[in-house]
């Protein structure tokens, strides 16, 4: 994105100087949620909780009060938008003549909270427990189709909930369907996502035209550590956890696995620094020489927020912060669906020589 011609202006509204912090024109600096008031969850049952990850069985809901003044020149992300509205000349409109106390009030009394607690006390306290429902049943995920009663899961993409055919699922013959019927009438022709699920050899695949250049599938999944980019940059000591980073010569790089198969045929062995490259960048990380890689595949967690390339402002340039995403297809699954496919990779890797 920041190589194409047609990005004129860029701003960014941050709390760190971020890698894609120094990118831009004009940086707006947030204050962090320890310096101003606001509402929110602080945890819910299922995990993820306000910036916090959890497993609880209950829900709380937190006053959250500031413990200090903005820090320098930073402001809370309100302040920063009301401001601009106000250059604007459009203020009124978009405060409704609201601070972030009144906005605080105004979501509370929109909430259930006030058949339990005041605004005043809940102020005081902090927090508050969301009680759990009297005589609660469960309602595991179709149970109900399975039992031939009327939908009582919660789910809001289910359009017969709530209607005569309550009982039926949500896709067109109310059935599990093993050809999409929705598919079928819609979108019959698309060969990247026909009706019926079924094979199909990937565009960028091992047995593409491509894997001639580039013979290595790249694996990319979801970080295991790192939650996306939110702690990579922030927290040094996740560099001491060997399946994130691994620490050489005063540098955290990037895991990369390879099987030894690979590996030997390379020249490469375990803690070398490593390029894995192709037509659409080229990013550096050390390798973790492994068998529980399969012959072929190249793995690396995805979304480091270490955009640290050795020519900054050159397009094109190495990156030694394991920024893998520059190597993975902008493109979407089919032209009828809009979700990538980061994993249709073929890299090649080689040592690093400097």
């Amino acid at each position: 994105m920041y190589q194409s011609p047609k990005l004129e202006f860029v701003v960014n509204q941050s709390i760190f100087m971020d890698p894609e912090t120094r990118m831009a024109d004009i940086v707006l600096p947030a204050c962090t949620s320890l310096e101003r008031n606001d509402i929110g969850e602080w945890a819910n049952a299922g995990g993820y909780g306000y910036h916090i990850n959890t497993t609880n069985n209950h829900r709380v809901m937190v006053y959250q009060k500031k413990c200090i003044e903005p820090l320098y020149e930073s402001k809370s992300d309100y302040q920063i938008f009301s401001e601009l509205a106000e250059r604007l000349g459009v203020k009124e409109e978009y405060t409704e003549g609201n601070s972030e106390e009144d906005w605080i009030k105004i979501v509370f009394d929109n909430s259930d909270l006030p058949k339990y607690i005041s605004f005043e006390d809940f102020k005081k306290k902090g927090y508050f427990v969301v009680p759990q429902q009297e005589n609660y049943k469960p309602t595991p995920a179709l149970r109900w189709f399975y039992e031939g009663r009327e939908c009582d899961t919660p789910d809001r993409y289910n359009p017969k909930r709530g209607t005569e055919k309550a009982k039926e699922l949500g896709t067109y013959s109310g059935k599990i369907e093993f050809v999409s019927q929705s598919l079928l009438e819609h979108f019959p022709d698309d060969e990247e996502r026909p009706p019926m699920p079924r094979y199909i050899p990937s565009w960028e695949g091992h047995t593409s035209e491509l894997a001639k250049k580039y013979p290595l599938q790249f694996i990319s999944p979801h970080p295991r550590f790192s939650y996306h980019t939110h702690h990579d940059t922030h927290t040094p000591w996740l560099g001491d956890i060997p399946g994130h980073r691994i620490s050489k010569d005063g540098y955290n790089w990037q895991t990369i696995r390879i099987h030894p198969l690979d590996a030997d045929a390379r020249g490469i062995k375990d803690g070398d620094i490593v390029k894995l490259y192709n037509d659409r960048g080229t990013a550096l990380g050390i390798a973790q020489v492994t068998e529980r890689m399969r012959p072929g595949v190249i793995h690396s967690y995805e979304s480091s927020s270490k955009y640290d390339p050795l020519e900054p402002g050159k397009p094109g340039s190495v990156d030694k912060g394991g920024c893998i995403n520059l190597l993975t297809p902008s493109r979407l699954m089919s032209q009828n669906v809009p979700g990538m496919a980061p994993n249709s990779c073929l890299v090649e890797i080689s040592k690093w020589e400097v």
